[in-house]
């Protein structure tokens, strides 16, 4: 009996207890969900649906706990399709939609529909052809191509050197109206600047000739009250007289040395 049991088991040099763990936990779940049609997933709504019992609006890109299904059909014997089911937040409403891949969309089936919904033109296929109509049908493109694409090379060397010209001959307008603008802007920032300045000018001669009026008045007041003083009634100056007289007794002042002191000369001939 001892036998059958193992006691010491063997670990090869590169084993990792993580990477065995996740593997075993990995394995758990799809042998639950290997034998299982419906499995529970945490999806994202694909497009924006209203539900049809309570009409709540559901955006895209919502997320809920949903059921997806595998379905038996199958697009063109190799593509699995499957139905995605939600419930409808406020009505707990069923809504249930499945995969397309022949248009690469979805296809509501109950309980919802969908916001907006993308009509797309229905491309006309050709009839059944046989070979030789086919191969006839790519010839004649063919050839159409071919001569649309000589036309349409000769064409475009002349349209090219026509477009060509036109450019230069734009850009060169261009240019000559931008140079008679900015000469024009330079000639009135000139005239501009000399109106400041003779402006500026004529304020300075208003100044001048003022000071001067007041400087006149001035000597004038000062002239008659001296006169005033002197002669004893004011009397009327109608014109600026050409010396103004003036009555000041000189004194000589007593000269002083080179330490300030004042030395005062006396008369030799009172000494005498």
């Amino acid at each position: 009996m001892s036998e059958r049991k193992a006691i010491n088991k063997y670990y090869p040099p590169n084993f990792n207890p993580l990477e065995a763990e996740e593997a075993a936990r990995k394995l758990s779940k799809k042998l639950k969900t290997m034998n299982r049609d419906v499995i529970t997933i945490r999806l994202m709504t694909p497009f924006s649906m209203r539900c049809l019992k309570c009409s709540e609006f559901i955006p895209k890109s919502r997320k809920f706990n949903g059921k997806k299904e595998l379905l038996p059909e199958k697009y063109l014997d190799t593509i699995k399709q499957y139905r995605l089911s939600i419930k409808c937040p406020r009505c707990n409403n069923m809504i249930a939609f499945r995969t397309d891949p022949k248009s690469g969309d979805y296809v509501m089936e109950i309980g919802g529909v969908k916001n907006f919904v993308e009509e797309k033109p229905e491309e006309k296929l050709p009839g059944d052809e046989t070979l030789d109509e086919t191969l006839e049908r790519l010839e004649r493109q063919q050839q159409q191509d071919n001569n649309q694409t000589k036309n349409d090379d000769h064409e475009d060397k002349l349209e090219k050197i026509e477009k060509r010209l036109a450019k230069l001959q734009k850009e060169q307008q261009d240019y000559e109206e931008l140079e008679a603008l900015r000469r024009e802007n330079i000639s009135k920032m000139k005239k501009a600047e000399a109106l400041q300045e003779k402006s500026h000018l004529s304020a300075q001669e208003e100044s001048q000739g003022d000071e001067e009026k007041a400087e006149l008045a001035f000597r004038l007041f000062n002239a008659q009250k001296a006169d005033g003083e002197t002669s004893g009634p004011a009397v009327h100056i109608t014109a600026a007289p050409a010396a103004i007289p003036q009555k000041i007794r000189s004194k000589k002042k007593a000269k002083s040395n080179a330490l300030g002191v004042i030395v005062k000369k006396k008369n030799r001939a009172r000494q005498t």
